[in-house]
C-alpha cells in the first residue's frame, strides 16, 4: 500500500521513506501493544464472565492456522480490546499544531501553536458513555455502538490523516496474544485488587500484579 500511494502530482514515497514507515509500524508500537495486552489480561482476570465468553469463541475456531481472517472472526475479543483501549489508552494524547486562530472554552489560541490533545478524557465522559468507569465491552456491540456517539468519543489511535498507521496490525497482534492465553490458560486476580497504573510516556503496571495463572487441562483444550 505504501509503495502504491501517491499524491495529486503522482509523487510516491521513496524506498527510504517506505523503510522508515515500516520500522515505525513494526517496532515503535511494541510498547503500546504490550500495554494493551497487559491491560486486557487484567480486565479479563477481574471479569471472568468476559474471559469465558472470549475463550468460548477462541476454542470454537478449532485448530486452524491463526491467520488474519480467523482473527477478524473473534468479535468478542474485538470488543474487549476496544473497551481496554477506552479505559487504558496506551497513548493518552497526541501532539498537533493549530492551523488557524481559534478559541476553546474561552481561551484564545493563535495559529501555528503546538498543542497537546488529551483524547483519553473523551473516552471517559458520561455524556458519551454509559457508566464510563465500568468495564463493559458490550458498549461496542452493533446494538449500542457508544463509540459512534461522537466522532471523537473513541480515538485511541488518533484521527484524520494522522491516524496510527499500525492500528489494524496492533489490534490483530493483541488479539493473537489473548487468543493464545485464552486457549491455554485460565487466570484470575483478587476481586478487591485494583492495578496501580504508573505513567512515563505510556501507562504501565506500577506493581507485580498478583495474577494467578493456571494451565488448562488437556481435556479442556478441545
Amino acid at each position: 500500500m505504501l509503495a502504491r500511494l501517491e499524491d495529486e502530482h503522482g509523487t510516491r514515497f521513496s524506498d527510504d521513506a517506505i523503510v522508515d514507515h515500516m520500522v515505525f509500524l513494526l517496532m515503535a508500537a511494541h510498547d503500546t501493544s504490550t500495554t494493551t495486552a497487559t491491560a486486557a489480561a487484567y480486565f479479563l482476570g477481574k471479569h471472568p464472565e468476559w474471559q469465558e465468553r472470549a475463550r468460548a469463541q477462541s476454542l470454537a475456531r478449532g485448530d486452524a492456522p491463526l491467520d488474519m481472517a480467523t482473527l477478524e472472526q473473534l468479535t468478542v475479543l474485538d470488543d474487549i480490546v476496544k473497551e481496554t483501549l477506552r479505559l487504558i489508552s496506551p497513548v493518552p494524547g497526541f501532539a498537533r499544531r493549530t492551523v488557524r486562530d481559534t478559541e476553546i472554552l474561552g481561551h484564545y489560541i493563535p495559529a501555528g501553536v503546538a498543542v497537546s490533545v488529551v483524547h483519553w478524557v473523551n473516552q471517559l465522559l458520561p455524556e458519551y458513555w454509559t457508566d464510563p468507569a465500568t468495564f463493559d465491552p458490550d458498549r461496542f456491540s452493533a446494538e449500542r455502538h457508544e463509540d459512534k456517539s461522537h466522532r471523537c468519543a473513541w480515538v485511541p489511535f488518533g484521527g484524520g490523516v494522522h491516524k496510527c498507521i499500525g492500528m489494524h496490525f496492533g489490534t490483530l497482534e493483541v488479539k493473537a496474544i489473548l487468543d493464545a492465553m485464552l486457549r491455554n490458560y485460565e487466570w484470575s486476580l483478587p476481586q478487591d485488587y485494583e492495578i496501580p497504573w504508573g505513567f512515563s510516556s505510556i501507562p504501565f503496571p506500577a506493581d507485580d500484579a498478583p495474577m494467578v495463572l493456571r494451565r488448562r487441562a488437556p481435556s479442556d483444550l478441545s
